[in-house]
């Protein structure tokens, strides 16, 4: 992950990183399974990334959990079994550094990272810069595109605002692009997905996918100023049993119980606590504004949480600073 970036330095970065992929289309007829890593195709061999192997057996419907345990050649004989089911079946292999680092569905066209960050780009604005940007060999992207119209200051620390993205090149995750809000004492990220919107690629063109991340930008940066706002407002809403409030949160939001105990866990951590100005306010008077920044804490970061439920908590931040409901003082349930 990089510090402040500007477009031109990002796009540096994708072309260097991304220079000489290439897209190989393949049927299933043409290719047998060497092992869970290697693959025959047309008589040459191909060696698969980490996220290559993972992706092949989720598109076979081989669970990679089995995969993972299991010996290559039992493997390759599942593998195999599964190919000669769909020999008209067709996929792209995308290659990259000598080897396949992921594959692509055929009806689906390809877009490039550079083309999506600019397309989000230029719906923000002209003096934009770039925060939290990675991208891995797979060719998945993440990125916080802000500007200084963004940035706000509160008594108690500054925060930044932003359209965040996660994009992959060959759709091997469903694209992202939603509000993003960071208190930056602590780093706590929170978002908020745009409403009633839901991002299409399939049936779409090269163009119309590239237009739908302007659009979906645009919407996204006029949430950043109501999230600071609701998440600023959550000061004035005492909690009077944090608990309760945190369990009822959890429970409306489907959170196993396992990440709720260890939520409060963090809560009387000196981590958390070191990033109000008054920590003793989380035991003498809390408010929503403390419990909020629980969830986006936890999210942000927790080393030993699923990846799923970190994000579900930093998207659980947004959505209530943005659509918050009154709450029973007493039990924590909505009102």
């Amino acid at each position: 992950m990089t510090d402040i970036l500007t477009l031109d330095n990002a796009v540096g970065i994708i072309d260097k990183a991304m220079e000489g992929t290439e897209i190989v289309p393949f049927s299933f007829a043409e290719v047998t399974a060497e092992s869970k890593a290697s693959l025959d195709i047309s008589g040459s061999r191909f060696r698969l990334g980490d996220e290559a192997q993972k992706q092949f057996s989720e598109l076979i419907n081989v669970p990679f959990p089995y995969v993972k345990r299991s010996p290559a050649d039992l493997v390759a004989l599942n593998y195999n079994f599964q190919i000669a089911e769909t020999p008209a079946r067709s996929l792209n292999a995308v290659m990259r550094k000598g080897f396949i680092s992921s594959f692509a569905e055929t009806d689906i066209p390809h877009v490039g990272h550079a083309e999506v960050l600019s397309s989000v780009a230029g719906a923000i604005g002209d003096d934009i810069s770039i925060k939290r940007f990675a991208l891995n060999d797979s060719g998945r992207m993440g990125a916080v595109i802000t500007s200084d119209e963004f940035n706000f200051v509160d008594h108690d620390t500054p925060f930044y605002g932003g359209v965040k993205v996660k994009f992959s090149d060959t759709w091997a995750i469903h694209p992202v692009v939603e509000a993003y809000l960071e208190r930056e004492w602590c780093t706590n990220g929170s978002t908020s997905q745009v409403a009633n919107r839901k991002f299409r690629i399939r049936g779409y063109s090269h163009d119309a996918i590239i237009q739908q991340f302007a659009e979906f930008a645009g919407m996204a940066s006029k949430q950043i100023q109501p999230m600071f706002d609701g998440f600023i407002h959550l000061r004035d809403e005492k909690v009077g049993n944090v608990r309760e409030t945190v369990l009822r949160i959890c429970q409306e939001n489907k959170l196993p119980d396992k990440v709720f105990r260890r939520m409060m866990e963090y809560w009387g951590g000196d981590g958390f606590k070191s990033t109000f100005p008054r920590p003793e306010d989380l035991i003498n008077s809390p408010t929503m504004y403390h419990v909020i920044n629980l969830f986006t804490y936890v999210g942000s970061h927790c080393p030993d949480m699923a990846p799923e439920h970190k994000e579900q908590l930093i998207s659980i931040g947004g959505n209530n600073a943005l659509q918050h409901r009154e709450r029973c003082d007493s039990c924590g349930g909505r009102v």
